[in-house]
């Protein structure tokens, strides 16, 4: 028996990498180069528009705009990520839930689950709704390192999330916020810059005019002004 177990010791890693291997390469020709995925990190169910990355031992399973990307040591999933948004390393999202008030009594799944971890249940039939609606995060968005988003959030367009904060409720677009839980620390612009901005929409223009226009993208009212004198032409 110790002879099995040394030999299963000694192999295990080999077998390890060998999934991991099978797995990036799948990732590789089902994706194509619409994302770039680093070995070790693992795809469920995705759509890519398009010049994504996703970062070492990720998991990710939902839909990337145009331009987004995830760093390392991620793990998203039922997730919708719009254009141009950034994900630092290590955020993390909660899809599960336990009932924590009336009229429930038990945390524990085997008293309203017919599915737990440890296989087994008191329950006869299923008496609550484990699982959270997909989380939402809008396009420029930017969310710092270690932040946790719980099921079922919105983050709203432009938003910024600092690093370390959970994030138990929708963020409004173009807000900053931080902390456990998040709150709203400042906004980007004033109300009336914000609204433009969230009427413009400047990352839905076709790509080839972002790159050609990448440097009104560092001066606010070279964009607004281009943009709206734009919209009044057409």
């Amino acid at each position: 028996m110790n002879i099995i177990k040394l030999f299963w010791w000694i192999i295990q890693p080999f077998f390890s990498f060998m999934i991991n291997y099978f797995s990036y390469i799948n990732d590789k020709i089902k994706y194509g180069g619409k994302v770039g995925v680093v070995f070790g990190s693992k795809l469920g169910n995705c759509q890519f528009e398009g010049a994504n990355a996703i970062g070492e031992h990720c998991r990710f399973e939902g839909s990337m705009g145009y331009g987004s990307y995830i760093s390392d040591n991620c793990r998203l999933e039922c997730v919708s990520i719009g254009r141009f948004s950034s994900i630092a390393p290590n955020v993390q999202c909660g899809l599960g839930l336990h009932p924590i008030t009336y009229p429930y009594v038990a945390t524990c799944p085997m008293f309203y689950s017919l599915n737990t971890a440890i296989g087994k249940t008191f329950a006869k039939k299923q008496m609550f709704n484990e699982f959270s609606k997909q989380i939402i995060i809008g396009n420029d968005c930017w969310i710092g390192q270690n932040v946790f988003i719980c099921g079922g959030v919105s983050i709203g367009d432009g938003a910024v999330v600092y690093a370390g904060s959970v994030v138990t409720k929708d963020v409004e677009p173009y807000s900053v916020v931080g902390g456990i839980p998040a709150s709203i620390i400042k906004y980007r612009y004033d109300e009336s810059t914000i609204q433009l901005l969230l009427k413009l929409k400047w990352w839905n223009q076709p790509i080839e005019w972002l790159e050609k226009n990448w440097l009104k993208l560092n001066n606010i009212d070279e964009l607004i002004s281009h943009l709206s004198n734009q919209n009044i032409s057409e």
